[in-house]
């Protein structure tokens, strides 16, 4: 009888632990899909934001895709913003002088002039970056952008516009 009462111990032991296993196991599942799909920008259901920030002459107005994080550093020559996405891209909206990019040392594959816009794009490291230079020296760049994802940043840099500042702004 105590070996009987042992057996049902054990196999109670036993199908507590499965149970439980099982449990922590979806869990993990269900945490690691979740990981997994928010650390890329799905197309099918992407939501912009617009998003306005001032520079030194200008007010910048893009759209830009959600979730994303802004840092801003203002220095004596100008004023950078940095916006950091969730598939590793970035974008940096500059005006200023005395500050060079990683970007801008990269080779550039093309180069096209549209009105007051010049674009450099390329790739580098099997990632997609560009470069877009104004006539009036507000440079804005993407970087680190998978290939999945290229058009999304290229609609934002293609969709951005500028507004000249008053002084009293």
């Amino acid at each position: 009888m105590a070996a009987q009462s042992s057996n049902r111990f054990t196999f109670s032991s036993i199908c507590l632990f499965l149970r439980h296993s099982f449990v922590h196991v979806m869990a993990t599942l269900a945490l690691m899909c979740v990981l997994l799909c928010s650390s890329t920008i799905s197309n099918e259901h992407l939501v912009f934001v617009q998003e306005h920030q001032k520079l030194l002459s200008k007010e910048v107005t893009m759209k830009l895709p959600k979730p994303f994080h802004r840092q801003k550093e203002n220095y004596e020559e100008g004023v950078i913003y940095f916006y950091h996405f969730v598939d590793s891209a970035y974008i940096i909206v500059f005006q200023g002088s005395m500050v060079e990019f990683s970007i801008d040392k990269y080779q550039s594959k093309m180069v096209e002039r549209k009105g007051e816009r010049k674009t450099s794009v390329g790739v580098e490291n099997n990632r997609y970056w560009r470069k877009d230079v104004y006539s009036d020296g507000v440079r804005v760049y993407y970087d680190d952008v998978p290939k999945r994802n290229k058009a999304v940043y290229d609609k934002v840099l293609d969709e951005i516009a500028f507004r000249q500042l008053r002084r009293d702004e």
